[in-house]
């Protein structure tokens, strides 16, 4: 065979080739869309919120890197996120794809939701005693668990600031404490009994005290000491 009939056949059938090789190229060309990857994160975030009361969302992912290139997905994408963590705020969900090219991908989102709560009407120190005067409500985009943050004014109306407080800023439950009712060494009631019959007797605090603390008194009559609960007046439930 001439040299000029093996080239023409060696171009022959790099012609019926080229169909093939062209095809596979595309297919490993096919990517996964980012967005898709970004809506998937998202609808997880929304439905971790919602499950847990919060509605009126906001939910924004940060940027994902433009550079990234992830084999389309076969099937539908899973998502994941850890159930302990804060459904509001900074989250991170992640989505996975099972194949045929197996890859996971962490977003980041923020997610915050609309609502009134008590902030404030002018600074307090600490130690200040809330009353109704001093608070107002407003409506507010809340980024963290509302379990930390005091949405009902009852909740904040009596307790004693443990820090001081800006106008305008909501009240947390680590901010606020019930005051004290008894001090170190002050005489107090000591109740003992049951409905049908009560027993009453002064005895001495060994410690500063609030309504629902466990206190050790010592009963001056006897000389013992006992554990008792502080009651909201001031005296002491002994079990």
């Amino acid at each position: 065979m001439s040299i000029f009939r093996r080239t023409g056949l060696r171009l022959l059938l790099l012609a019926l080739h080229l169909p093939a090789i062209f095809a596979a190229g595309a297919r490993a060309e096919i990517l996964h869309p980012l967005e898709d990857v970004v809506a998937a994160a998202s609808a997880e975030a929304t439905a971790a919120a919602r499950a847990q009361g919060y509605t009126d969302l906001e939910v924004s992912a940060r940027p994902l890197d433009s550079r990234l290139r992830l084999q389309a997905c076969g099937e539908p994408l899973e998502t994941f996120s850890n159930a302990n963590a804060s459904v509001l705020g900074p989250v991170s969900v992640g989505v996975r794809c099972a194949q045929p090219s197996a890859w996971t991908l962490y977003v980041r989102l923020d997610v915050s939701t609309r609502g009134t709560l008590p902030v404030l009407t002018d600074n307090l120190p600490r130690g200040s005693i809330i009353s109704e005067r001093d608070l107002t409500l407003v409506e507010r985009t809340i980024t963290s668990a509302t379990d930390a943050v005091i949405m009902d004014p009852q909740q904040a109306i009596g307790m004693e600031l443990i820090r001081p407080a800006s106008a305008g800023s909501p009240l947390r439950h680590s901010q606020l404490r019930p005051p004290q009712l008894i001090s170190r060494g002050q005489t107090v009631t000591l109740i003992a009994g049951g409905e049908g019959l009560q027993v009453t007797m002064q005895g001495r605090a060994m410690a500063n005290a609030a309504a629902g603390d466990r206190l050790l008194v010592t009963n001056l009559a006897s000389g013992r000491r006992v554990e008792g609960i502080v009651n909201a007046d001031g005296s002491v439930r002994i079990p």
